[in-house]
C-alpha cells in the first residue's frame, strides 16, 4: 500500500506527458479532420494555462501582456471599422500570441513540442513513401506545377508543404538549443537524420534557405562545402534543378496572385483602408473574379498585413520583430535573432501562415528558448509583471 501512491503518482506523471505530448502534436495538424481542430485545441489551451497561471497566482510578463493589448487593439479597430465586410478570422492571430505567452512561461514544454513535432515530421515521411509505394494520398503534393509529377513532395498533417516545413525548422530550433546546452542525446542525433530528411522531401525552397541560415551559423564547413557542391551539381543537372529551384513560372505566379491585392489595396482604397487596413485576409470576390487566378487568397506575409489590418499593424509587426531579434542579439544569441529575422521578415516574402496554428508553434519555440536565457539584469521586463 505504501508503495502504491508513488507509483500512481509516477502513472499520472507520465500519463500526462504523453497525453500532452498528442494534444501539441494535434495542434500542429492543420489538415486531419473536416473541422479545424488544430485551432481549436489551441483556444482550449489558452483557456487550460489561464486558468493554470491563475491557480498557481503566476505573473505574466508585461512585455508580453502589452503586445497582446496592443494586438487586439488594432485589430479590434479594422474589424469595426470595415464592418460588414471583415471576418473574425482576423482574430486568430491573439489566440495565437496568447498561446505563444503562456506556452513561453511554461519550460518543461519545450520538450512535449519537440517529441509532438518529431511524430508529425515522421508521419509526413511515412506519407510520402506510402504514396510511391501503395499509391497517392491527400498527405502529399504532387509537384505538377514544377513539371515534376514524379515528386511527391511532404505536407504531413497540414495544408501546405510550406507549414509542414514551418514545424521541421522548428524542430531543428529545440534540436540546436539542446545541443548548445549539451542536453542532446544519442536519440536526438538519429531523430535528427529523418527530420533532415523529411525537410528534403519537401522540395520547398523556402524552407531549404531557411535550413541554409542554419547551416551557416552552425555548421559553416558544411555550409561552404554544400554551396561549392550545389554548384558543380546545377551546372551537371541544370535542367531538372532549374525546374525545381529556380523555376521562374512558379515565380510569375506567385506575382499574378498578387495581382488581386495590387488592385485592391493601391487602386481602390481610401486613406482609412491604408491606416488600419480591410478587416479581412481574403480579396473581395468582385475584384478577384478578373484577375488572372480568379483568387482573393493573398500569399505574401507583408501583403496579407498591410492588407488586414493597414500600415499601422504592419508598423506594429514590424517593431515587435526588430525588438525581439535584438532582444536575442543582446543576451548573444546570435544565431536566434537571425533566425527570427530571416524568417519573420524575408521568408514572409514568399509566403505566410498567419491564421495557421503552425507559425505560432514556431513562435512559441522562438519565445522558450529565449526564456531558457538568464534575464537582463534589473532589466528584465519594461513594464512591470501583471497578474
Amino acid at each position: 500500500m505504501e508503495n502504491s501512491s508513488p507509483l500512481a503518482v509516477w502513472a499520472l506523471q507520465k500519463f500526462s506527458k504523453v497525453g500532452l505530448t498528442l494534444v501539441l502534436f494535434l495542434t500542429t495538424c492543420t489538415q486531419l479532420v473536416s473541422f479545424q481542430l488544430d485551432k481549436a485545441l489551441m483556444t482550449l489551451m489558452v483557456g487550460v494555462l489561464l486558468f493554470h497561471f491563475f491557480f498557481l497566482d503566476k505573473k505574466v510578463p508585461a512585455n508580453s501582456f502589452f503586445v497582446l493589448i496592443m494586438s487586439f487593439g488594432l485589430i479590434l479597430i479594422s474589424y469595426l471599422l470595415n464592418l460588414p465586410m471583415s471576418s473574425l478570422i482576423v482574430f486568430f492571430p491573439i489566440i495565437g500570441l496568447a498561446f505563444v505567452t503562456l506556452v513561453g512561461e511554461e519550460e518543461g514544454f519545450i520538450d512535449f513540442i519537440y517529441w509532438a513535432l518529431f511524430i508529425h515530421i515522421l508521419l509526413g515521411i511515412i506519407f510520402v513513401i506510402s504514396s510511391y509505394t501503395l499509391g497517392m494520398n491527400s498527405f502529399v503534393h504532387p509537384m505538377y506545377d514544377k513539371g515534376l509529377p514524379f515528386l511527391h513532395a511532404a505536407k504531413g498533417l497540414t495544408t501546405t508543404v510550406q507549414a509542414f516545413g514551418t514545424l521541421i525548422i522548428a524542430w531543428f530550433l529545440i534540436f540546436y538549443w539542446k545541443k548548445d546546452e549539451a542536453k542532446s542525446k544519442f536519440v536526438d542525433r538519429v531523430a535528427y537524420v529523418f527530420v533532415l530528411f523529411g525537410l528534403l522531401l519537401t522540395f520547398n525552397r523556402n524552407s531549404f534557405l531557411i535550413y541554409y541560415v542554419i547551416l551557416f551559423f552552425k555548421h559553416k564547413r558544411i555550409f561552404w562545402l554544400s554551396v561549392l557542391a550545389g554548384l558543380a551539381l546545377f551546372i551537371y543537372f541544370f535542367e531538372f534543378i532549374n525546374k525545381l529551384i529556380f523555376n521562374l513560372t512558379t515565380l510569375t505566379s506567385r506575382a499574378d496572385l498578387l495581382q488581386a491585392f495590387r488592385i485592391a489595396f493601391f487602386e481602390q482604397t481610401d486613406w482609412l483602408g491604408y491606416l488600419i487596413g480591410h478587416g479581412n485576409n481574403i480579396v473581395d470576390e468582385s475584384i478577384s473574379k478578373g484577375t488572372y487566378y480568379s483568387t482573393g487568397y493573398i500569399e505574401n506575409g507583408t501583403s496579407v498585413l498591410l492588407f488586414t489590418y493597414g500600415f499601422l499593424g504592419y508598423f506594429a509587426y514590424l517593431v515587435s520583430v526588430f525588438v525581439f531579434a535584438v532582444l536575442f542579439w543582446t543576451k548573444g544569441k546570435v544565431f536566434y535573432a537571425a533566425m527570427f529575422f530571416y524568417i519573420f521578415i524575408i521568408a514572409q516574402q514568399f509566403t505566410h501562415e498567419f491564421y495557421s496554428t503552425t507559425i505560432y508553434i514556431l513562435l512559441a519555440v522562438f519565445l522558450l528558448i529565449f526564456n531558457q536565457y538568464p534575464k537582463f539584469e534589473g532589466k528584465a521586463y519594461i513594464f512591470p509583471p501583471v497578474k
